[in-house]
């Protein structure tokens, strides 16, 4: 079920993606990945969820720059508003259709007073090949440990039905991660002020729902 909370006025509708090095990004794959999802949402075991509510402080979690950088995620609210969004893989096509439609809209966030932060399950590498694929200027980290994805309450571990369907395709997410686990972010979107704050939240199971980009950089206003 989708869930959407905003402080003044917004969802979210943004694009995330990113890279599939061990698992060879193609069009192929991604199509692939989508036949392997027939359901309305991935099938996992739910360790957390759904996402962080408005109102509460954002947490802190160790994320990786696509440069090797061990960075703070708290510490990049002090820029805010900030837009974090989380995206599954490379080889995900709702992912990267989202990231996509958030890069062509990158000037008009900006010019809202905000700024994208994309984090993915995938390695640093694979993250890279992604941007680089699909022209992506943005920031892009990735959860190594899986760290951000607890701490914002949109974690889970695939089960042992849609790992094998994964493998099948192709999919091997123990070597495309950075945590060499099978486990994902589910979809979210969440805008923090620059105390930290949450004035926007969005999450849901489903992979193929997305937050509203209308919505996002309407929040991202109100958030100044």
């Amino acid at each position: 079920m989708r869930r959407s909370t905003t402080a003044a006025a917004a969802p979210v509708a943004l694009a995330l993606a990113l890279a599939a090095g061990g698992c060879q990004t193609t069009e192929t794959q991604s199509s692939a990945a989508s036949s392997a999802e027939s359901s309305d949402s991935d099938e996992g075991t739910a360790h957390t969820g759904p996402g962080l509510t408005v109102g509460e402080r954002a947490p802190d979690a160790m994320i990786q720059a696509r440069d090797g950088q061990q960075v703070s995620l708290a510490s990049l609210y002090a820029d805010g508003p900030v837009v974090v969004t989380f995206y599954r893989g490379g080889w995900c096509p709702y992912c990267t259709r989202q990231l996509a439609e958030w890069q062509g809209r990158e000037a008009e966030l900006a010019e809202a007073g905000g700024r994208l932060l994309a984090i993915t399950a995938e390695s640093p590498d694979n993250a890279t090949k992604t941007a680089t694929k699909h022209e992506l200027g943005m920031d892009i980290y990735s959860d190594t440990t899986m760290a951000a994805a607890k701490a914002y309450r949109v974690y889970f571990d695939l089960d042992a039905g849609t790992k094998t369907k994964y493998k099948g395709y192709g999919i091997d997410l123990e070597t495309s991660n950075s945590s060499g686990t099978w486990s994902l972010p589910a979809p979210g979107t969440f805008v923090i002020d620059s105390e930290g704050i949450v004035r926007y939240a969005w999450a849901d199971w489903d992979y193929k729902q997305r937050a509203d980009a209308d919505e996002v950089i309407a929040a991202v206003r109100a958030a100044q």
